[in-house]
C-alpha cells in the first residue's frame, strides 16, 4: 500500500513537470499574410525634383515590409523608407537620371510615369559675349529634346540649338542684358547658374530679331500692334528727313531726327471709296504726300483712287478723275508701286501688272511706256533714281535687266545678282544704291508654310548691281504658329515699296507678317 502511494505521488510530480515545461515554450510569431494580386502604381508625388527628394508612390498590393519592395528609379536602386499596402515612401537616388519608377514585389512588377530630375548647371563655356554668340551650358539632368527646356539670360529667353543629357547649346538672344543664366524644364521653376556679362553695343535694339555678328542696329519706328493701327504702306522724304506711313486708320508722319510719330489726317476724312484702303505712297519734290488706294470689285464709274495730302495744312484732295493700278477685271492690286516725278507726272504699274504707264500731273492723260510680254518677263520693282528718272526693273527667263525712264525709255541694261544672294529689293539713298537680300533657313525639324525663317542681308550695291559692300545681317524671329505650321514675319517681296534708304546710309524696311509683334516700320543702321 505504501509502495502504491509513492508511485502515484511520483507520477503526479512527473505530470506537473511536463505541463510546466509545455507552458514555458516560446510562442511563434504570427504569419504575415501572403501577397495576392498584381502590383499597380496609380501615381507619384512629386514627379520632379532633386536627388534626395522624398517621393510618395501610391498604388495597390505593396508589401507592408519595406525590404520586400524592390524599387528603382531610372534603373537605379531607390531606398524605401516606409511601406503600407497602398503607399511607399522612397528617396530619389543621387546617381540616377530621368526615368520611370519600378516597384517589384515577389514576381509582380509595376511601373510609374517618368520622374524628371531638376537641372544642375555646372559651368558655361564663356562668362561674357554679345548678342548672337554661341554658348554651351554644361551640367546634369538635361535631355535630348530641345523643346523640353528653356534657357534665359537675365530673364530673356534664348534659342536652344542643340541638347544632350549634359549640355545645352544656346545663342545669346537679342535684348539680353547682363545677369544670371537660368535653365528650366518647361512649366517648372528655373534653376539659376552663374552670372553672364552681355557686351555693350552687342546690336539689336528691338526684341524679335537676331543680329548676326553685331553688324546692324534695328530701331522700331512704328509698330503695327501699337496705337496707330496696322501699317499698310510707307514712303520716305529724304530731303526733309521724314518718313510717312498709312495705317488702316490714318496717315502718320515720323520725324527721323527724333523718331516722333504724329497724325496728319484720318482716312475717313478723304478716302471715300467703298471698301477702300491705302495701298501705296510717295512724296513729291515739294513735300506733298501721294496716297494710292486699293479697292475690291468693279471700277466705280466716276472718281479716282489717288489722293494728294498736304502734311503741313493736314488736308487732302482727290488728284484726278482716274483709277490707277486697276486690273483688267476691275479689282486693284495691293501696293502697286508708283513714283511721283519732279514735274508732277506719275509713273505707275497698271493693268494687272502688265503695263508701265506715265500719267499727267492731273491724271487726265495716260501714256503706255512699256508692256510686258505675257509669259517671258516679270515686273520686279520701280525705283526712283532721282526726281526726273524712274528705273523699271524686270526679270526674264534667265537674266535680270532694267530700263531708266525720264522723258523716254532708255536702253536695256542687264545685271547679275551678287553671288550667293537672292535680292528682294533695291533702293537709292543719296547717290548710293542699297539692297536687301534673303536666304531661307532650312529647318527639317519643323513644318513651315507661306513665310519661312530667313536670314536678311542689307548693304550697298555697286553701280553694276553685282556685289555688296558694308553688309549686315539679321533674322526676324517673330512668328505665328498653329498646328505646327509656322508663319514668320518678313520683309516685303519684289515689286513692293517696302525698302528705302536715306543720304546718311540708314535703311528703312516695312516688315509684314502674321504675328502682330515686330511688324511695322523699322530703321536699320550699319554698325
Amino acid at each position: 500500500m505504501k509502495i502504491l502511494k509513492n508511485s502515484i505521488l511520483i507520477f503526479a510530480m512527473m505530470f506537473s513537470l511536463i505541463s510546466c515545461s509545455k507552458n514555458n515554450d516560446p510562442v511563434p510569431d504570427p504569419l504575415i499574410p501572403p501577397i495576392s494580386g498584381a502590383v499597380s502604381i496609380s501615381g507619384i508625388s512629386p514627379d520632379y525634383g532633386k536627388s534626395g527628394t522624398e517621393i510618395i508612390v501610391t498604388g495597390t498590393n505593396f508589401s507592408i515590409k519595406a525590404s520586400e519592395n524592390i524599387v528603382t528609379l531610372g534603373g537605379k536602386a531607390a531606398t524605401v523608407t516606409a511601406a503600407t499596402a497602398t503607399q511607399l515612401k522612397i528617396i530619389a537616388p543621387a546617381d540616377a537620371s530621368h526615368g520611370n519608377i519600378e516597384v517589384k514585389v515577389g514576381a509582380n512588377i509595376a511601373t510609374s510615369v517618368i520622374f524628371n530630375y531638376e537641372p544642375i548647371i555646372s559651368s558655361i563655356s564663356a562668362t561674357s559675349g554679345k548678342v548672337g554668340d554661341a554658348i554651351v551650358i554644361t551640367g546634369q539632368h538635361f535631355g535630348t529634346i530641345i523643346g523640353d527646356f528653356e534657357v534665359k539670360f537675365n530673364g530673356t529667353a534664348a534659342e536652344i540649338t542643340a541638347a544632350t543629357a549634359t549640355t545645352l547649346s544656346v545663342k545669346i538672344p537679342t535684348g539680353a542684358t547682363s545677369g544670371l543664366i537660368s535653365v528650366a524644364r518647361k512649366t517648372k521653376s528655373p534653376v539659376n547658374g552663374p552670372n553672364f556679362s552681355v557686351s555693350a553695343g552687342s546690336g539689336g535694339t528691338s526684341n524679335g530679331f537676331t543680329i548676326i555678328n553685331n553688324s546692324v542696329t534695328i530701331t522700331n519706328l512704328l509698330k503695327s500692334d501699337g496705337g496707330d493701327g496696322r501699317v499698310l504702306c510707307m514712303t520716305l522724304d529724304e530731303s526733309r528727313n521724314i518718313a510717312y506711313a498709312c495705317t488702316v486708320d490714318q496717315v502718320v508722319k515720323i520725324d527721323l531726327s527724333t523718331n516722333a510719330v504724329s497724325t496728319i489726317i484720318k482716312n475717313s476724312a478723304y478716302l471715300n471709296i467703298p471698301n477702300g484702303l491705302p495701298s501705296a505712297m510717295d512724296v513729291d519734290a515739294n513735300g506733298k504726300v501721294y496716297v494710292m488706294a486699293q479697292f475690291v470689285g468693279a471700277v466705280p464709274p466716276t472718281g479716282g483712287n489717288v489722293f494728294i495730302i498736304d502734311p503741313i495744312a493736314k488736308t487732302a484732295k482727290l488728284l484726278g478723275n482716274r483709277y490707277i493700278g486697276v486690273s483688267l477685271v476691275g479689282s486693284f492690286g495691293q501696293n502697286a508701286p508708283f513714283q511721283v516725278m519732279g514735274n508732277g507726272e506719275i509713273i505707275a504699274i497698271d493693268q494687272s501688272f502688265r503695263e508701265v504707264c506715265k500719267f499727267s500731273a492731273d491724271l487726265s492723260v495716260r501714256t503706255v511706256i512699256y508692256t510686258l510680254p505675257l509669259v517671258l518677263e516679270t515686273f520686279v520693282q520701280l525705283i526712283k533714281v532721282n526726281q526726273n528718272t524712274a528705273r523699271i526693273v524686270l526679270t526674264g527667263i534667265s537674266n535680270k535687266y532694267y530700263y531708266d525712264y525720264s522723258t523716254s525709255l532708255g536702253s536695256k541694261t542687264n545685271f547679275d545678282e551678287p553671288t550667293g544672294f537672292k535680292m528682294i529689293s533695291q533702293t537709292i539713298g543719296g547717290n548710293i544704291k542699297y539692297g536687301v537680300a534673303g536666304e531661307i533657313i532650312v529647318d527639317n525639324n519643323n513644318k513651315l508654310s507661306v513665310q519661312q525663317r530667313t536670314t536678311y542681308t542689307v548693304g550697298q550695291l555697286n553701280n553694276a548691281q553685282t556685289s555688296f559692300d558694308k553688309k549686315g545681317s539679321f533674322i526676324i524671329e517673330s512668328l505665328f504658329e498653329t498646328s505646327n505650321v509656322k508663319f514668320y514675319n518678313f520683309v516685303g517681296l519684289n515689286g513692293k515699296n517696302y525698302f528705302y534708304a536715306d543720304k546718311n546710309g540708314n535703311m528703312y524696311v516695312h516688315i509684314l507678317g502674321s504675328a502682330a509683334t515686330e511688324t511695322g516700320i523699322f530703321k536699320i543702321s550699319l554698325n
